[in-house]
This record gives C-alpha cells, sequence and structure tokens, in this order.
C-alpha cells in the first residue's frame, strides 16, 4: 500500500467523525461546518486566483460557485433529508474510489491529459458505474425520500442508476474544472490541509458541482413521481 493511500486513509478515519456528526445533527452542526469549509475553499480559491491573469473575474466567479455548490449541499439535508443527502454522498465518493481503483488496475488510454494526466476513460467507467451500484442498493435497501418511496421498486431502482451515472459524470466534471484552474495556476494541489489530498478543494471538487445539480435533479423528479 502506497504511503499516499495510507495518508488518504488516516486523513478519512479523522474527519469522517466530524462530518457525519454534522450531517446526522443537521442544523447549526451543519452551517457551522459548511461555513467553515467554505471559508477555507475561498482561501484557497484566493491563491490560486492570484496566480492568473485575470485575478478579480476569477476570484468572483469562484465566490459564486462556491456559494451555489455550498448553500444546495446545505438544502439537500434540510430541505429534504439526511438520507437525500447521504445518498449524494455516497455517489461522489463511490464514483472517487471507483475512478481511483478502476484507473490504477487498468489503465489504458488518458481521459484529458492536457487537464489532467493521471485520469483515464477506464477510471472515467469506474466513476460512473460505482456510484450507479451504489445509489442502487442504497435506496433498494434504505428508501429515498418521502416523495419518492411511494413508487414501486422498479421505478425507483432505475432513477437510482440514472441518478448514479448523472452526478458520477457531473462529479468527474466538477474534478476536471478545478484541475483545468490549477494547471493555468501551475501548481498541484490547491493546498496542504488533507494529509494525501492536498487541499479542500482537492477534496470536494466533485461535490461543488455535484450538489447544485443532485439538488436539481431531486427537484424536478419531486414533480414527475
Amino acid at each position: 500500500m502506497s504511503s499516499s493511500l495510507i495518508k488518504r486513509i488516516l486523513s478519512a478515519l479523522i474527519l469522517a467523525p466530524c462530518f457525519i456528526f454534522a450531517i446526522k445533527s443537521g442544523g447549526v452542526p451543519l452551517q457551522i461546518l459548511l461555513f467553515i469549509a467554505f471559508l477555507i475553499s475561498l482561501y484557497e480559491w484566493f491563491f490560486l486566483s492570484k496566480k492568473l491573469e485575470y485575478f478579480a473575474p476569477t476570484m468572483l466567479l469562484g465566490l459564486i460557485y462556491m456559494a451555489i455548490s455550498f448553500g444546495s449541499f446545505l438544502a439537500l439535508r434540510e430541505v429534504y433529508s439526511t438520507n437525500v443527502l447521504i445518498i449524494f454522498i455516497g455517489m461522489i465518493w463511490s464514483s472517487d474510489i471507483g475512478a481511483y481503483f478502476v484507473g490504477k488496475t487498468f489503465g489504458g488510454p488518458k481521459l484529458i491529459k492536457e487537464i489532467s494526466p493521471n485520469k483515464t476513460w477506464s477510471g472515467f467507467g469506474g466513476a460512473l458505474f460505482f456510484p450507479a451500484l451504489f445509489a442502487v442498493i442504497w435506496i433498494w435497501a434504505f428508501g429515498f425520500h418521502d416523495v419518492f418511496n411511494h413508487n414501486p421498486w422498479y421505478v425507483l431502482l432505475p432513477i437510482a442508476a440514472v441518478l448514479g451515472v448523472t452526478i458520477g459524470c457531473v462529479g468527474q466534471a466538477g474534478d476536471l474544472m478545478i484541475s483545468f484552474v490549477k494547471r493555468l495556476a501551475n501548481v498541484k494541489d490547491t493546498g496542504t490541509l488533507i494529509p494525501g489530498h492536498g487541499g479542500l478543494l482537492d477534496r470536494i471538487d466533485s461535490m461543488l458541482l455535484g450538489a447544485p445539480v443532485y439538488l436539481i435533479l431531486i427537484t424536478l423528479l419531486s414533480y414527475v413521481f
């Protein structure tokens, strides 16, 4: 096992209890956690933006993007439910883990070498398959949300699979967006906050784009089903 992977596992074991507590509690604990994460993300984005030619518009776009993203994350818990948020987090984590291990195992052609040289098409396949698998298993075992749970399994499970593939794809796009900015800024990581991961933005880049997209999809589905 590589030292980088060991650092990632240890970081996750340390941070996960605080994260889980805030999500389970909701309300003020979750708001405090998200506000701190927002400030750290903005701080890291500030130093990325300083390295780019157009500082002010880049900084403004980052501020708007993160405000929408963190607001969407909070809405998933407060407007919908803990379970809806857990499904989202599980899909994002499954996508990241699937991309990492499938890409490492099978390798193959690069996805977009100019932006992220380590990403492969095989890893991208893992990033779509594993969140779909997670969503199907979780929703089959624990349900989705009261708005949807009255639907039979043969309606819910295909919805779960499509959501998983969609969020996996969107999460990879969010990852590539941050990677593109890092390339322009000529830096490897957005920071050094989390051992094995770099900065906070390096860890949550998939969630930043995934959260508002997931919120929109859930809202649209609530009107259809």
